[in-house]
């Protein structure tokens, strides 16, 4: 009985350290470059171990890392096949069953085809999982702020709400100053978008310098948390914000939109210091979230829109015009 008993204990003990390494693998792929391997591997792992809270959050949040990083360039790819190639029916529904064969590998719901501006997106469906069954592991926090990332297009009363919902949860460490760096960039975004696009306007006219009066007080927002965020200097989210804290004193910004508009992105995880794949460099369709466009037009003035007429809200073609309101 001793010995049966001293025989399952070390049994056990070997399992216990075989798990421990059971995404070793993942992990060896990424380091080689194999980003669309090492995701694959942990979607798969995650669906084999849906309940160890052990290991199956680190494999949701790595392949979330993974799909993240590789979104632009799994979009160049669909693109070059329905819309470049000879063989390419050139339609919205070819871009959609590239979606669906990148879910079909990676887990349903992982891709979404965003027709309004040719964009195949993650949804971030990985870290969805992590906050309905891990709430209380590591990588919550990172779910959390990377949905948040997701949800920062619409109106300025809507979004602000949520980054502030954000900062109070995390009132300090490195997810507050994540978040503060967030909540400049947007103040920013809002203060760019004043300036140089206005909002929809119905029946109405606003006059530059109004536009520049009502823009001010986000951009000055923007500098107090730069300046709130510049203090840990050492730090990624300080040294980012100084360089974009002296762009905005000088009434300039970074050329990225991260927020707002329905052709903004918020960039990879990378781009907000967390520890997440780089992604490939050959992209033939870039993340729609550069203004060096819109910023060679001249200064847009503000649109009349009577309410009988419908904002446009699909174009099928790149266009150098500034990025659509929020419907």
């Amino acid at each position: 009985m001793k010995c049966s008993f001293i025989i399952m204990a070390f049994l056990l003990l070997f399992v216990g350290r075989a798990s421990a390494g059971d995404l070793d693998e993942g992990k060896r792929l990424l380091s080689s470059g194999d980003i669309q391997g090492a995701a694959a591997f942990f979607n798969r792992y995650a669906n084999e171990h849906p309940n160890d809270s052990k290991t199956t959050p680190e494999a949701l949040a790595l392949c979330g890392r993974a799909l993240d990083a590789l979104a632009d360039s799994f979009t160049g790819t669909a693109e070059k096949s329905c819309y470049w190639s000879k063989g390419g029916s050139r339609t919205p529904a070819c871009m959609e069953a590239q979606a669906a064969a990148l879910n079909a590998r990676f887990g349903a719901d992982a891709f979404r085809y965003e027709h309004a501006i040719t964009f195949i997106f993650y949804t971030g469906n990985h870290y969805r999982k992590i906050l309905e069954k891990f709430q209380r592991s590591d990588y919550a926090t990172e779910a959390e702020f990377y949905l948040l990332l997701r949800e920062l297009i619409g109106h300025p009363d809507t979004v602000l709400p949520r980054i502030k919902s954000f900062l109070s949860k995390h009132s300090s460490g490195e997810w507050n100053q994540r978040g503060l760096l967030l909540w400049a960039r947007v103040n920013q975004d809002i203060w760019y978008v004043h300036r140089k696009w206005s909002w929809v306007l119905f029946n109405d006219q606003v006059s530059p310098e109004e536009l520049i009066i009502r823009a001010e007080p986000y951009r000055q927002e923007a500098l107090r948390s730069f300046e709130k965020v510049m203090r840990e200097r050492n730090t990624f989210e300080g040294k980012h914000a100084a360089e974009e804290y002296e762009l905005l004193k000088n009434n300039k910004e970074d050329a990225i939109t991260y927020s707002i508009v329905n052709d903004s992105s918020p960039g990879t995880l990378s781009q907000w210091g967390i520890d997440a794949p780089t992604p490939p460099t050959e992209s033939p369709s870039p993340a729609p979230s550069r203004k060096k466009n819109a910023e060679a037009l001249p200064p847009a003035k503000p649109q009349e829109v009577r309410p009988e007429t419908k904002p446009e809200t699909e174009k099928t073609t790149p266009s150098t015009s500034p990025p659509k309101r929020w419907q």
